[in-house]
């Protein structure tokens, strides 16, 4: 430490001038900073409440008055998406069987449809509907 003080002591003593010069000049600026002759009064709620505030916004001033709302609205839609991103993830994965499922069922809901035209068709059907 020694060898370094004595090869940067120049370098070091301006900038201990620099700094106490900059000291100097900041309490001069502001010599009611630190008079002890000075009573500074504590500020009290109501000298916080007499600073103006700034005019809310239309959107502001509408989610204030109906944050309840808009929460539970958030809320709602994180759960439908949540769920809606479960069944795209179900469907992807049993795409196949699935649409299979459909086209069984279309075919016996045209085939029903067509049985149901005729008097021996509507016959059959009841028969399959009573005891399938």
């Amino acid at each position: 430490m020694r060898a370094y003080y004595e090869s940067h002591k120049e370098r070091i003593q301006a900038q201990q001038r620099a700094y106490r010069k900059r000291r100097q000049a900041g309490e001069v600026s502001n010599p009611w900073l630190l008079d002890l002759r000075v009573d500074y009064k504590t500020p009290t709620t109501e000298d916080f409440k007499a600073i103006s505030t700034k005019e809310l916004t239309y959107s502001q001033k509408y989610y204030a008055e109906n944050k309840e709302k808009i929460k539970a609205k958030q809320r709602e839609t994180r759960e439908r998406n949540k769920k809606l991103s479960k069944q795209r993830a179900y469907y992807a994965a049993n795409r196949e069987r699935i649409l299979e499922q459909q086209r069984k069922y279309q075919q016996k809901k045209t085939q029903e449809k067509r049985m149901s035209k005729t008097f021996f068709g509507r016959v059959i059907l009841k028969v399959k509907k009573i005891f399938w």
